[in-house]
């Protein structure tokens, strides 16, 4: 864990910004022998549904957005980088980083609307208690990969899916093009699947080609 990082990263070199001593900053390292590059996706659904079943007794409108953030109220709360250091064809270290906004209530970032723990309940909460029940659960989740359960894996991170067939309304950055449509899930590579609402096409994109923009 850290109270604080100077240069926190996010995904595709974003930053990833924090108020010193108000959230939860802490990486999980773990030695996934013996999967493949094809499988490794794997990772980005066990990290975030360690993050999801954490928190979603307590916070109802909590959400994975493809690959791995943590949505709550359509607002970001959580943000998950993972890097992997490769032996040949197979995985030998995976070190999975976590950001949770936890008691911050404002942020310096005109652009979006992150949200935080204490925003959300109007209390003030213990990091390391919560990095204790974030870590029992991405525990939990690893050992039920390890024992087998990547199909559980897979199915549950579906149904925590945001926008899961919901009509919403994408930009396709290769195409440079805007339309309405519905994320299907994601394929075994870790692709999100949408299918376009004006040609019925389903078509499979990396994190990014494509972005979201609104539902309606």
């Amino acid at each position: 864990m850290a109270a604080f990082q100077s240069e926190g990263r996010g995904q595709i070199g974003r930053n990833w910004q924090s108020a010193s001593g108000m959230n939860l900053l802490c990486s999980f390292l773990l030695y996934p022998h013996a999967l493949t590059a094809a499988d490794q996706f794997v990772l980005a659904q066990i990290a975030s549904l360690g993050l999801y079943d954490a928190f979603r007794d307590a916070l109802p409108g909590l959400a994975i957005k493809w690959p791995n953030d943590l949505l709550l109220d359509d607002r970001k709360l959580a943000g998950i980088l993972i890097q992997n250091q490769w032996q040949g064809s197979t995985l030998k270290a995976s070190v999975i980083g976590i950001g949770l906004n936890v008691n911050q209530t404002e942020f310096d970032l005109p652009d979006s609307h992150p949200h935080s723990l204490r925003l959300y309940t109007g209390q003030h909460h213990d990091i390391e208690a919560v990095f204790s029940q974030v870590a029992r659960s991405v525990e939990s989740r690893y050992r039920q990969w390890q024992e087998g359960g990547a199909q559980t894996i897979r199915a549950d991170y579906h149904q925590a899916l945001y926008l899961l067939d919901q009509r919403s309304s994408f930009e396709d950055v290769l195409q440079q093009r805007t339309f309405d449509g519905w994320i299907r899930g994601v394929n075994q590579n870790g692709l999100l699947r949408v299918e376009d609402g004006s040609t019925g096409l389903v078509r499979t994109y990396q994190h990014k080609e494509i972005r979201y923009l609104c539902k309606p």
